[in-house]
């Protein structure tokens, strides 16, 4: 069964979670992705909780990108930061969760690859492989980083998570679905100009998206996650939360209507 999933939260920060939770559903979503930390004095399993009881599913959860550079550095920043991936991956197993995406680096502050971080993923790919659980690492800045670890870790948990905005404007002249795609195991769909990293609403930007999704639904992928973030562009009359769920999901289905229209017409 195909499920749509957003991001959360995506925007709209002053109203309640609840009733932004219970709209996404309305709209017709049926997942959400946390962020595993906490966010507003709200710690990441209350909030699945909350989740939960509005009916929502959570299959994937992001864990904090802010520290992973310390993932390849020497030192006691980078012992802690492994097992609180591994106590994370614990978590997410005991409420059925499938997937955690992990970043690979942290903008430009990032060690080259190394036998320390791959030690380090190696030992977080072990954990995730007794929870039952996908540790997937997604494509950034640099793939280095996602191939040094994949042709090192022989790990069925160790997977990957294609996020299209982040091959737009990061890595434009690489696949990193072509290079890793065979990995797949969720998404973060949103779009940009190819300038910057935005996390606009999809058919907002300049991302091939036709493409993408004729491609994920090439693979048999199920389940989708919008990670975009909506920001009100200046001059312009904001979105509602009403205008924005029915633009996000409508949009979601539409590309993937028409990449399984083309698939079954043998588009390339």
């Amino acid at each position: 069964m195909m499920s749509w999933g957003h991001d959360f939260p995506f925007g709209f920060i002053g109203i309640p979670e609840k009733s932004r939770l219970e709209a996404v559903r309305d709209f017709g979503f049926d997942a959400v992705m946390l962020h595993w930390q906490e966010e507003n004095g709200l710690d990441p399993c209350r909030r699945f909780d909350l989740v939960a009881k509005t009916g929502l599913q959570v299959h994937t959860v992001h864990f904090p990108q802010e520290r992973m550079a310390d993932m390849w550095r020497e030192g006691d920043a980078g012992d802690r930061l492994t097992e609180e991936i591994i106590a994370a991956l614990r978590e997410i197993s005991e409420r059925k969760i499938s997937h955690m995406v992990v970043h690979t680096t942290r903008r430009l502050e990032t060690p080259e690859p190394n036998e320390t971080g791959l030690k380090r993923f190696a030992r977080a790919a072990e954990a995730a492989e007794r929870c039952g659980v996908d540790l997937a690492v997604e494509n950034t800045r640099f793939l280095r980083y996602n191939r040094y670890l994949f042709d090192r870790i022989d790990s069925p948990r160790l997977a990957f998570c294609y996020d299209c905005g982040h091959n737009n404007c990061f890595t434009p002249k690489e696949d990193a679905l072509e290079l890793f795609g065979d990995r797949l195991v969720t998404t973060h769909l949103h779009d940009n100009h190819g300038i910057r990293d935005e996390h606009m609403l999809i058919g907002e930007g300049s991302v091939d998206l036709e493409r993408v999704f004729r491609r994920l639904v090439e693979r048999g992928v199920k389940e989708y996650n919008l990670e975009s973030r909506y920001t009100p562009i200046p001059g312009e009359e904001p979105w509602t939360l009403e205008e924005y769920l029915e633009k996000a999901i409508g949009r979601l289905k539409a590309y993937i209507a028409q990449a399984q229209n083309d698939s079954y017409a043998g588009k390339a």
